[in-house]
């Protein structure tokens, strides 16, 4: 047993007396556990059931879209809920998170959501059975550095996992990683047709040069041709040198291009191709973001279910799976919206270029929507440059978003700045002690049966609702 039987108590005592004093405790027992025994992540995970989930964007809403539809299916899920996914936050679940006594541990699954650069180092000890990569964003340079730095990460973990990789067909880099893994790997990823109709309908979203985090083919260094788009550099490329492009995805994803995707009851279809087999679905958490997140979680479901009854390809359970995301709701801090009295709130974390651009698209196709909070911070964990916001495209929107827009967290003033060249007004603002203040002024103008939006960075959403829990009673997260 060696150091792993005390590790594992001095975790579990670190997390009582952390939540005896009101905190969360994600990552300080698993701090403690590692120091002393350093391999204890190694020793948790051998013989488990293991799906790990990382990437730039999405990660945290799979996680959960993932944890709810094997819940659905009758498996026992463990997860890191709050998305403390460093590796104190992965020992901390593995120690601090128990099966329910006599679980089947063949129907017991632990869903990881793992940092792109701590999957390096933690995926060989972790053996997952499936590995999702969900995209790779331009996020936090001054931590993870250029994006085939993280991608070249990501690949050696799954190199060192020997996992089963979904991977989206879409991007570019994520995609690239399946060129000499193919025997392991499959494809998620928008419908050709339904990604050329919305271009066609919404060209001031789509039909843009590819956004320069991945415009070049690694390989050949050279610009890759787009047929249609998505949203940042996802879409239908080729490289004109090389010949590499979109790669056929097993799970795609199609709708009316007409359609709404920021509002409840949006319909689309998903299909497993390579068995034809094509199922009507609703998005369960709006936003045009989550059609790949939906898919990715499909995907990512079927497959375990595969390699679990050792009939991948088959496709045998997919309709089944498909339905079993009828039950999804949206996660701490993504796309939850909370009732206060008959007036909402809905928090939509955003940390990147990609991730303030698909809010705001988001917003403004929202019929509910009376006001915006944007909210951001610079501590570490965000990352301190905030020069990201000027690569977000707010002028294309600015006409659409609510009437009224505040500005808060610690750099304020630059969000500020922001929106004004934008040409918008500024309504309110100030430091994020002053981040209630001003909400709470917002919800006594706003009318029944309308939402504001909160758009905050990570610290700031953490704070942020932390304080939303004092001020409106709300459950902490991790009493969810």
């Amino acid at each position: 047993m060696g150091l792993k039987a005390p590790a594992k108590a001095a975790a579990r005592i670190t997390q009582w007396i952390l939540r005896m004093m009101g905190r969360g405790a994600t990552t300080m027992p698993g701090r403690v556990a590692l120091m002393i025994c350093p391999d204890i992540i190694r020793k948790c995970a051998s013989g488990k059931n293991i799906i790990t989930i990382t990437g730039t964007n999405g990660k945290t809403t799979t996680t959960h879209m993932i944890t709810s539809m094997l819940r659905s299916l009758g498996y026992e899920v463990i997860t890191n809920v709050s998305g403390a996914n460093l590796p104190t936050g992965i020992a901390t679940t593995f120690l601090c998170e128990k099966p329910v006594r006599g679980s089947d541990p063949d129907k017991t699954v632990y869903v990881l959501e793992t940092d792109e650069a701590a999957f390096a180092k933690i995926a060989g000890d972790l053996k997952p059975k499936v590995c999702l990569v969900t995209n790779l964003f331009r996020d936090q340079l001054d931590r993870y550095g250029e994006l085939t730095h993280t991608r070249d990460l990501i690949a050696k973990g799954i190199d060192d996992s020997g996992a089963r990789m979904v991977l989206n067909a879409d991007d570019s880099l994520v995609a690239s990683m399946g060129k000499t893994r193919a025997d392991r790997a499959d494809y998620f990823g928008m419908d050709e047709e339904s990604m050329i109709e919305s271009n066609r309908l919404h060209p001031g979203n789509t039909i843009l040069e590819a956004s320069s985090d991945a415009a070049f083919c690694p390989d050949c260094k050279v610009r890759y041709n787009y047929k249609a788009r998505s949203f940042g550099h996802l879409g239908l490329f080729e490289c004109p040198s090389c010949g590499f492009k979109t790669p056929r995805a097993r799970y795609v994803f199609s709708f009316d291009a007409s359609g709404n995707p920021s509002e409840k009851g949006f319909g689309f279809d998903m299909e497993d191709t390579l068995n034809d087999t094509r199922v009507g679905m609703e998005l369960k958490i709006e936003g045009s973001h989550n059609l790949y997140n939906t898919c990715a979680a499909v995907a990512t479901v079927n497959e375990f279910i595969e390699i679990s009854e050792g009939k991948i390809g088959k496709g045998e359970n997919f309709e089944k799976v498909c339905r079993a995301q009828d039950k999804v709701e949206a996660a701490f801090g993504r796309m939850e919206k909370i009732a206060v009295g008959n007036k909402y709130i809905c928090i939509l974390l955003v940390k990147n270029p990609v991730g303030l651009d698909r809010a705001l698209t988001f917003v403004a196709g929202s019929s509910d929507a009376d006001s915006l909070m944007l909210v951001l911070n610079s501590n570490a964990a965000d990352g301190k440059d905030v020069s990201w916001i000027w690569d977000v495209d707010f002028e294309s929107k600015v006409n659409d978003l609510p009437s009224n827009i505040f500005v808060s967290g610690q750099r304020y003033g630059d969000m500020m700045l922001r929106v004004t060249y934008s040409g918008r007004t500024v309504d309110g603002y100030g430091s994020l002690n002053y981040a209630t203040t001003l909400l709470k002024g917002a919800l006594s103008e706003c009318p029944d049966g309308k939402c504001i939006y909160i758009l905050p960075n990570y610290t700031a959403m953490l704070d942020l609702r932390g304080r939303l829990v004092k001020e409106l009673k709300l459950k902490d997260f991790w009493k969810e």
